[in-house]
């Protein structure tokens, strides 16, 4: 239809006005300015305009049986005739029939333009210049061409960045490669030399040992970030009173009674917390609350709330979500386990530029974002115990994050590397500390949930964590674009709502670059810190240094830039 479309030059005629003899109707016929469709526009005398864009699908009806070639030629005869054209108005359109072999009918809709005039003599005079002014078709040539010449100077610049990116991903396996190869001499020097220093010393002496204890696995074995003594953080009391009236305050008339979900913070009713809110003077505690306002918003800066709780924005976030879902009535979870386990996790995170918890804390509350002010809670109707799973997700994501990345572990074969088999190890890293912390009852965040709750919780945040590996990056999201494709309905199966919950993580994680100017570039500048303690510790081995993480070559804004085209968009 295209090809023999756009040899149909534009066409004029005047007719006569149906509803004002012997008046006429001024016509114009011309493809479409991006000459795939049909425009007809008709102008009374009155300056009325009608006119209608006609695609492909509409002129195929219009058209019936006859062959676009015919079809086509009929209406340039036709225009040429003039009497094989016949107007009609009905109601607000113009019915325009025109013998083209079969009698084709272009209805077509008042437009509303102030001056149907105007819009046929831009059409008269865009034909008049190209038929008649000598230079115009040359500039229409040269425009043309500029725009060829930019787009494949563009395809160049996306070709050559392509090169770049293949050729630094062949030197990082040959450089992977050659650093096993010198790892595997060391280690069998190191074994001559071990097997050396016993044979000098003799190999005669036996030393007993003590018969070692069983370990009570039901407790778990597994680090205490406070300390074996300490379960919680210093929180402060009146903060959290705060916090859990603004979100689930008492009812009035209540009684003294306290459930597991108010054992730690008894909230006031909704009247004793406005009270207080205006009784609160300005100052930290001030400012939480007006960010606590904030939380259901894109803007919210994780930076202030860490400055205004003494470094307890991962502690004091979460504990915010889980009131604002009302999980710890939901679930009557023991408050003092829940407090305990939030202090457990924030005092987990390291103290990295970048992967710290303070992130965990913005990942969190971008994943509240995506759930209910983005409203994939509604598009996928997630459950309560899927929301719960994703608030925890996004809080754990990066737990015990050693502030080098899952390549590093690879090229030196660390402990996690071999236990993990090269495969997502900070990924499953997370998830295992996090579980082997639960074992251990006074953290168990779902010990009072039921067998089937935590199983599909656990699974849950399983997958949720285990896609934040970056190496799985283009696999989850081709899954992702395969699965919206065939239609929108989520709800249907488990795994499509896991499948979206894991977009949603992936989405906050890498969420920096869609912020408010301010917050991505604080991000942007603690990342690559990070990237550059990596890069001295690669150094100080004797190792290649991993791309943009070399400090003495800066890449900040190329690294960027690569990263929004490949990864983000």
């Amino acid at each position: 239809m295209i090809a023999d479309l756009q040899t149909l030059p534009p066409l004029f005629a005047a007719v006569s006005d149906p509803s004002s003899k012997p008046n006429t109707i001024k016509l114009a016929c011309r493809v479409s300015d991006d000459a795939k469709k049909l425009t007809f526009t008709a102008v009374t005398t009155a300056n009325v305009t009608f006119s209608h864009t006609f695609d492909e699908p509409e002129l195929t009806k219009i058209k019936k049986s006859q062959s676009w070639s015919a079809f086509f030629g009929g209406l340039q005869k036709a225009f040429g005739a003039k009497n094989d054209i016949t107007l009609a108005l009905e109601g607000s359109s113009l019915n325009c029939t025109v013998k083209t072999g079969e009698s084709a009918v272009f209805s077509l809709p008042k437009t509303g333009e102030p001056s149907g005039t105007m819009t046929m003599l831009e059409q008269l005079y865009a034909f008049y210049e190209r038929r008649t002014q000598k230079g115009a078709a040359d500039t229409q040539l040269q425009d043309a061409t500029k725009k060829e010449a930019d787009a494949k100077r563009q395809l160049a610049e996306l070709e050559e960045e392509k090169k770049d990116m293949e050729k630094a991903q062949t030197q990082h396996a040959q450089d992977e490669r050659d650093y096993m190869d010198k790892l595997e001499v060391l280690q069998r020097e190191l074994n001559e030399l071990n097997a050396q220093k016993r044979q000098e010393q003799g190999d005669t002496a036996e030393v007993m040992l003590e018969e070692p204890l069983e370990p009570d696995m039901s407790l778990g074995v597994c680090r205490t970030p406070l300390g074996a003594d300490k379960d919680k953080r210093d929180y402060d009391a009146e903060l959290l009173t705060f916090i859990k009236s603004k979100f689930c305050p008492l009812d009035e008339g209540a009684d003294e009674e306290k459930p597991d979900y108010m054992k730690v913070i008894r909230p006031w009713t909704q009247n004793d917390f406005s009270s207080q809110m205006k009784k609160l003077g300005e100052g930290e505690k001030r400012t939480v609350m007006e960010y606590m306002d904030k939380i259901d918003q894109w803007d919210f800066n994780v930076f202030t709330m860490q400055d205004m709780t003494q470094k307890g924005s991962l502690f004091y976030v979460t504990y915010a979500l889980f009131l604002r879902y009302d999980f710890l009535r939901k679930f009557n979870l023991d408050e003092e386990i829940f407090i305990n386990f939030l202090s457990q996790i924030e005092a987990g995170y390291h103290p990295n530029p970048y992967h710290n918890s303070m992130h965990a804390a913005d990942v969190a509350h971008i994943v509240h974002f995506i759930l209910s002010p983005g409203g994939l809670i509604k598009t996928a109707q997630l459950s309560d115990e899927d929301v719960f799973a994703a608030i925890i997700a996004g809080m754990i994501h990066d737990y015990d994050h050693p502030g080098i990345n899952n390549n590093f572990h690879i090229k030196v074969q660390s402990y996690l590397a071999i236990l993990y088999n090269d495969r997502s190890i900070l990924e499953n890293h997370h998830c295992a500390e996090v579980f082997e912390l639960m074992k251990t009852p006074r953290f168990n965040l779902l010990g009072g949930l039921s067998d089937e709750q935590r199983r599909d919780i656990r699974e849950t945040i399983i997958e949720m964590v285990l896609s934040t590996d970056m190496g799985l990056h283009a696999k989850i999201v081709g899954s992702w674009k395969r699965r919206i494709s065939q239609n929108t309905d989520l709800h249907l199966r488990k795994d499509d709502q896991r499948l979206a919950l894991s977009m949603a993580i992936k989405m906050a994680d890498i969420s920096n670059c869609g912020r408010p100017e301010n917050i991505y570039l604080k991000w942007t500048n603690k990342l690559f810190e990070e990237f550059f303690l990596q890069g001295d510790i690669e150094r100080n081995l004797g190792n290649p240094v991993s791309p943009f993480m070399d400090r003495f070559v800066p890449s900040m804004a190329k690294s960027q830039v690569a990263f929004m085209n490949y990864i983000v968009i």
